[in-house]
């Protein structure tokens, strides 16, 4: 059984959130690839990654991968900050905590 209470013992979840949804949304990195580098290990195949985007409304089975590269953290805020969709708004609030 995997112990994924290790793998968060030293980040706090409103830190470790607004990583993997940059490395998912702007430079388009799979749900792997996030956690071997945040994690390193590849033991959860995505699962993690895929949940905590998931639960922020963000669908990975569809074309969010890379979606915003290619532009600012800012402009990406202040673009979600318009959207009538309060998932979009939810995470501006996480990404503009984190990195601006």
């Amino acid at each position: 059984m995997f112990k994924t209470y290790d793998l968060f013992d030293h980040r706090n979840l409103e830190d470790l959130i607004p990583e993997i949804m940059y490395y998912y949304l702007f430079q388009g990195l799979s749900l792997t690839q996030i956690e071997l580098k945040l994690f390193k290990t590849e033991s959860y195949k995505g699962w993690l990654s895929k949940t905590f985007l998931n639960y922020y409304s963000i669908d990975t089975e569809g074309e969010n991968k890379g979606v915003f590269k290619g532009k600012t953290i800012p402009e990406v805020v202040d673009e979600l900050y318009k959207s009538p969709n309060i998932a979009h708004i939810g995470v501006a609030k996480l990404l503009r905590s984190k990195y601006m």
